[in-house]
């Protein structure tokens, strides 16, 4: 089909595949092109020539972090003069802290397809292809950050826009340009608020304006513990790391060497929720000095609070996150983690001490959300295997060592494998678990149950299923595996080590869960596993080899103590 292609011209497609497209006629440019059109092209991602994944590589999914975070630090004080045209006497950490998690984010999308565009003219700039752009006039409006996240990092038409915008300073001459009308997107606003919504968002307030607010596994009597913790003066010399200085290109970061000025694109992603902000003039420095109080993740998605603690680092305090999912610590890179995170004065990890490659003050402590399920499995003979899925974006929007877009169009083939290979016998006692529905993802359950009618869906709390399962399944790392450790539910375990990077320390512990039978390469070797264990899965897990593999796991990853566990945090905090 490629040959075809190159002797008589073909459309490389950046976007959303016309109807009428044919792989003996079209390119195209990334699975994106497929999304929600699985009954329109079978079989596509078999059928169909797709451009290079650049990030395939190591070295480049390096640079592309790095670049990255560069491309962020350098471009904050410039948004922050748009923004604020007269200027302000507020500090460089005031705008870090406000515009962090969003400028990276914008940056991502910038640095993963500036590096896709340049990996297709690559391989196909001589070709006579006919490539239909976006035009610049293009508009794209996002009501908050997490907006932008989900229709614009993850939307195939902003995607478009901004590859035309690459595509077009940097163009191959064999390539015949063709201008697509353009195009509007505004999501709908959400409606007013009603009483109880309106009173769940100030109590929500009242919580995240204390010291330790209400984190995912803590209860309100442990965060008003935690904030009594946090109301001396802190301690020691401060740990922050400026933006400017760790992660700037004049501080030694990769230099994207971008074809266009990013400044306009940036500004073009700002969310209302950040241009509605007011900005003070100056800010007093905190008299009573430094002190520190924990950051919620919800600063990630709320404008207005991420101002409340950039007004706190600006009179001189300090932050702290902790972690909340289960990725840290493990994959071999991480991008706004390191950048939004990391960086700050102290991060709570739920076990480990350091993340190869990344730098911070890391301070492991075992977490409440896997204390209260601490070996809590009470499955039984009768119950059901549970097979648990993960997201499967169909854009590289998140930039970490997670698999590629073509890497994920296999991963959802490895669970179709995985259950041909289970048998009847026991899909018959299994429920799948799909990740939650995201835009610009592949069909999950509505793709993989029409092919296996006896296999139900898992829905409702997955926790409690969990908990009482016979076995669980993941074909993935993540939160619910170490939730999974922690409470001791026997699991089996395979992924591609290729398409997820871990870091050389946990890869060491993925080879003694190989080793004990935990972990497999692939669907089949899972399935044929499970096939000798499903008698008696109990004996095998509990068996000396598997549990020592797992309490190496869970001491790095998923640590917990006998007893009460908030101690450890009291004492630690009062330190800080």
């Amino acid at each position: 089909m490629l040959r075809q292609a190159e002797k008589g011209g073909a459309t490389l497609v950046l976007g959303a595949m016309p109807d009428d497209a044919s792989p003996k006629t079209h390119l195209a440019a990334g699975p994106w092109c497929f999304e929600g059109r699985d009954d329109t092209f079978p079989d596509w991602d078999r059928s169909f020539v797709f451009a290079p994944e650049p990030l395939r590589e190591s070295k480049v999914l390096d640079f592309a972090v790095d670049a990255s975070c560069a491309l962020a630090a350098d471009s904050i004080p410039l948004i922050a003069r748009s923004m604020r045209p007269c200027g302000t006497a507020l500090p460089p950490c005031y705008w870090e802290t406000l515009l962090a998690p969003w400028a990276i984010d914008v940056a991502k999308q910038i640095v993963e397809r500036c590096l896709r565009v340049r990996a297709m003219a690559a391989a196909w700039g001589e070709m006579p292809l006919r490539v239909p752009l976006l035009p610049e006039g293009c508009r794209f409006s996002f009501a908050t950050e997490h907006d932008f996240t989900l229709h614009g990092a993850l939307s195939t038409a902003f995607s478009h826009w901004l590859m035309s915008r690459l595509l077009e300073a940097e163009w191959p001459a064999a390539w015949q340009k063709i201008t697509l009308p353009a195009v509007s997107e505004r999501h709908e606003r959400p409606a007013a608020a009603g009483l109880k919504a309106r009173l769940r968002g100030w109590l929500r307030e009242r919580q995240l304006g204390l010291p330790f607010p209400r984190l995912k596994g803590l209860g309100t009597a442990q965060a008003l513990r935690l904030s009594l913790a946090l109301l001396h003066k802190s301690r020691g010399p401060d740990r922050t790391l400026s933006l400017a200085e760790r992660f700037s290109s004049k501080a030694g970061g990769a230099k994207a060497d971008l074809p266009i000025d990013p400044l306009p694109v940036f500004m073009h992603c700002l969310p209302d929720s950040l241009r509605a902000l007011k900005h003070p003039d100056a800010v007093a420095k905190d008299a009573s000095g430094p002190r520190l109080r924990a950051a919620s993740v919800i600063a990630y998605e709320d404008a207005a609070y991420r101002q409340k603690l950039a007004l706190w680092r600006a009179r001189g305090n300090r932050l702290m996150y902790i972690q909340h999912g289960g990725n840290y610590g493990q994959v071999r890179r991480v991008c706004d983690t390191g950048f939004v995170e990391y960086s700050q004065h102290a991060f709570v990890t739920w076990g480990w001490r350091r993340h190869e490659g990344e730098r911070g003050n890391f301070i492991p402590l075992p977490y409440p959300q896997l204390a209260r399920i601490a070996d809590a499995w009470h499955g039984s003979p009768d119950s059901a295997l549970l097979f648990v899925g993960t997201e499967m974006p169909l854009h590289g929007y998140r930039l970490d060592a997670h698999p590629t877009p073509l890497q994920i169009v296999a991963y959802r083939r490895a669970k179709e494998r995985f259950f041909a290979a289970i048998g009847e016998d026991i899909r018959k006692k299994a429920a799948y678990r799909p990740y939650f529905d995201v835009p610009g993802t592949l069909a999950d359950a509505p793709w993989l149950l029409p092919r296996f009618p006896s296999l139900r869906r898992s829905t409702g709390p997955l926790l409690p299923q969990m908990l009482s399962c016979r076995l669980l399944v993941m074909d993935h790392h993540g939160t619910t595996q170490l939730e999974a450790f922690a409470a001791n539910v026997p699991s089996v375990l395979f992924w591609s080590r290729d398409a997820w990077p871990l870091t050389k320390e946990n890869e060491a512990l993925v080879d003694r869960l190989a080793d004990a039978g935990v972990w497999h390469a692939g669907p089949e070797e899972a399935a044929a596993h499970i096939r000798r264990i499903w008698p008696d899965p109990v004996a095998w897990w509990t068996s000396a080899p598997v549990q020592e593999a797992r309490k190496a796991f869970c001491e790095r990853n998923a640590l917990t103590v006998p007893g009460d566990e908030t101690p450890y945090w009291t004492e630690t905090l009062k330190g800080l």
